[in-house]
């Protein structure tokens, strides 16, 4: 249930990612020629895709903790508001070392969110690298 649960919201990510991805490319589109401009606003629009994800999972795992079956977080974590924002971004990044530890199936979700944060921060460096491309690369 816990893999089915993770698998879910990473293909959630996926998509709501590769929606923002094309949000900011038309945005970029718009800031005309300026290459320092495009890729501040590029760097920028990540920072609050990246952000905005990091706390939908928070939320997420704020709604599945009280489920019975999913299992506990333990240690340094007293249930706040923070502490989620904290475990959710450690995983995202995917570090995955926290003073937060994981009990029960609920390993199995940040495990899949290790992936999924793994996935979009390489695709939204990929989004990075094609920018710098177009605006400073020799092939113009």
């Amino acid at each position: 249930m816990a893999l089915l649960t993770g698998f879910i919201l990473v293909l959630f990510l996926g998509i709501f990612h590769h929606y923002a991805l094309r949000s900011l490319d038309r945005l970029k589109r718009n800031v005309g020629g300026a290459a320092d401009l495009t890729l501040i606003v590029i760097f920028s629009g990540l920072l609050v895709i990246h952000t905005i994800e990091i706390l939908i999972f928070a939320g997420i795992y704020a709604m599945l903790l009280p489920l019975e079956w999913t299992g506990s977080l333990e240690g340094s974590f007293s249930g706040s508001a923070n502490d989620f924002i904290y475990f959710s971004g450690i995983n995202y990044a995917t570090l995955g070392y926290t003073q937060i530890k994981t009990d029960g199936p609920i390993r199995l979700i940040s495990m899949m969110q290790s992936l999924g944060g793994f996935m979009v921060l390489t695709w939204s460096a990929t989004f990075v690298y094609a920018a710098w491309s177009e605006k400073f690369g020799t092939n113009k």
